[in-house]
């Protein structure tokens, strides 16, 4: 809202020295107003006198109608009186407006005193047909209606500042020990606004909750840096393992911010930070001599103590990939040892785990293939035995990963190629009768009975053999077969409506006419020039309650 006060807008001010002399500068300046208002009297009154005089014929205009009358020579009365009556009509739905404003300071209902009176005044013309003066007393009377709903909308932002800016010192009230005097100024300003409210001065009160909302400002953002430090040097202590200082930190940042998740979680560590520290001294020494197993246990301690010690999480990530290290190095050594024994299984074995340790180790994959190249016969037997096995038991996917596992041990193998490629016709074959029974119960469920009719013969189509037709799809044939013979639909009209079925046939203008609708959801439209279009929409199911449908535009476009 902008600081500038509006046009004619009268803005009462709080004048704090009114009680030092101010009262006698104002009797002096009435008495002024009062002389100029007299000598002003007597200039009019002459003049009037001598008007009469010259105009000794002509009536006398009476409230201000002499400046009308000038107008109403240069435009005829129809146009003076519908500029009034246009004037009148707006002024009387923003008085409604008006009246409905939450007027609640006597300067307001002042205010809107005279603003009803000026209406009243206005309407009285209207009656007595002076269109001319009524035209430009509702002109007035509109600047003076916009200059109130300002006012009352700049007091209805005072008070909500107020409002704001309490909810806001009353925060501060409970850390107002971190600075007293800033505290106590706020405290003054607002005060002082909430008076300057009161009294109807309204900028007045603007200007005091400004000054109340940069102290509040200051005295927040160093309360805010004052907290962040001692976080600061309470961080600083816990990573020393300082306990008397985290808590001397983290109980100076509470005291303003008692709140801090942080600051809590701090004092919290704090507690235990002794325990802490010796636990990760001990980790520490585990690890130089490769204890892995005692020093993730000393770190995963001082974690349970402390879950945010980022020295405990590195810690324990870091002796567990060491380990983690030393097992792998074991599996190979034991692998190596299997090899010269030409113990493949074990060999195997041993790498497997390697593996495990080391998913992506490229070269533990070749030293693994090496291994099961010597036993390369009997595993091409066992997985193609496998492979049979799973086929006659319509486990395709299973299946095919027994021939590529072939594949991977002998690529050229003929067996392992011939039932890949039978197993991928099985499932794509089957993927695809599942895909069009899926088609078909959308089709089904969006009352699209032809196109699923369709859908699910092909399915029946491409449906392996050794599959049978379970008790869904069975009641989803039944559903397609009720639905699939056409259903006798008769429409009715008044042979000036043109008839169609949208997306399948124009009837045109019917008086009536029977057409063979198959089952499904179908849009009816009748058009008529000059009237307004009819949209229905037709459900075609079999044994339906009423197969008549009356399809007739009789409301006009115009109406």
């Amino acid at each position: 809202m902008s600081d500038k006060p509006p046009s004619k807008h009268r803005v009462i001010d709080w004048n704090p020295a009114a009680h030092q002399g101010a009262k006698t500068s104002d009797s002096s300046g009435r008495n002024k107003l009062f002389a100029a208002i007299a000598v002003i009297a007597v200039v009019v009154a002459a003049a009037a006198v001598t008007f009469s005089l010259r105009q000794s014929q002509t009536p006398v205009p009476v409230d201000g109608e002499g400046v009308a009358l000038q107008q109403v020579e240069k435009e005829p009365a129809y146009v003076s009186r519908g500029r009034a009556e246009l004037a009148y009509a707006s002024a009387t739905e923003t008085l409604k407006g008006i009246r409905r404003l939450p007027a609640d300071h006597p300067n307001l209902m002042q205010e809107i005193a005279l603003i009803e009176r000026a209406y009243i005044a206005a309407e009285s013309q209207i009656n007595n047909g002076n269109y001319a003066v009524a035209a430009k007393s509702l002109d007035a009377l509109a600047t003076q209606m916009e200059s109130f709903t300002e006012t009352v909308e700049m007091q209805k932002n005072a008070k909500k500042r107020y409002d704001d800016l309490y909810s806001r010192l009353r925060l501060a009230e409970r850390i107002k020990s971190f600075d007293p005097a800033a505290y106590d100024t706020a405290y003054a300003s607002i005060g002082e606004g909430r008076l300057l409210l009161e009294q109807g001065s309204f900028r007045a009160a603007w200007g005091a909750f400004d000054a109340a909302d940069t102290t509040l400002k200051d005295f927040e953002a160093r309360k805010t840096e004052y907290v962040a430090e001692n976080m600061r040097q309470g961080q600083i202590a816990l990573n020393r393992g300082d306990e008397a200082n985290a808590v001397a930190a983290f109980k100076a940042a509470l005291t303003y911010d008692s709140a801090n998740e942080a600051g809590l979680r701090g004092l919290d560590r704090a507690k235990t930070i002794t325990q802490v520290h010796a636990l990760l001294e001990k980790a520490q020494a585990a690890e130089e001599m490769a204890d892995y197993d005692t020093a993730i246990a000393a770190f995963e301690e001082a974690m349970a103590l402390d879950e945010f010690s980022v020295v405990a999480q590195q810690g324990a990530a870091r002796a567990k990939a060491d380990q983690k290290e030393s097992r792998f190095n074991q599996f190979i050594a034991a692998a190596d040892t299997a090899t010269e024994a030409a113990d493949w299984g074990t060999v195997i074995a041993r790498y497997e785990d390697a593996l495990e340790v080391y998913p992506k180790r490229d070269d533990i994959k070749d030293l693994l293939d090496q291994a099961r190249v010597e036993h390369h016969d009997a595993e091409v037997h066992n997985t193609l035995a496998e492979a049979y096995d799973l086929e006659r038991d319509y486990n395709w996917d299973q299946a095919r990963l027994a021939y590529e596992r072939l594949l991977d041990l002998e690529p050229e193998h003929a067996d392992a190629i011939e039932g890949l490629i039978r197993v991928g016709r099985t499932v794509r074959a089957k993927l695809e009768y599942e895909k069009l029974i899926e088609l078909t119960q959308q089709l089904i469920d969006a009352s699209d009975y032809q196109a699923a009719i369709r859908r699910y013969n092909g399915a029946m189509q491409t449906k392996p053999g050794y599959l049978e037709i379970s008790p869904d799809i069975a009641a989803m044939r039944d559903v397609l077969e009720r639905n699939s013979k056409p259903v006798n639909i008769t429409f009715l009209s008044d042979t000036r409506t043109w008839v169609s079925i949208t997306n399948f046939r124009m009837l045109g203008k019917i008086k009536n006419e029977t057409v063979a609708l198959p089952p499904g959801d179908y849009e009816v439209v009748g058009r008529r020039k000059k009237y307004q279009d009819v949209l229905l929409l037709l459900k075609v199911r079999p044994q339906m309650s009423t197969n008549q449908v009356e399809v007739v535009c009789n409301t006009r476009a115009d109406s």
